[in-house]
């Protein structure tokens, strides 16, 4: 299945947010309870609050960053 070119931003924008925000997820249940009964379940909770968040940050700030990096990047 394709999904109209349209549509890239915002495909981009939510796969690197989940890609970025699952990762640190683990790793800051990780450090903060360690390896423990009921990490997984924690974990699972984590990930799925920061993937909340993360997906309309990054949809509103990969735009911002790309316009910014587009004005200090020479053509």
């Amino acid at each position: 299945m394709k999904i109209r070119q349209k549509h890239y931003n915002l495909v981009f924008s939510c796969l690197a947010a989940i890609i970025i925000s699952v990762p640190i997820a683990f790793i800051m249940v990780a450090i903060n309870l360690g390896f423990v009964e009921g990490f997984f379940l924690a974990f699972l909770k984590s990930a799925l609050v920061s993937v909340l968040i993360s997906i309309p940050l990054a949809n509103l700030g990969i735009p911002i960053a790309k316009k910014i990096t587009d004005r200090i990047i020479a053509p």
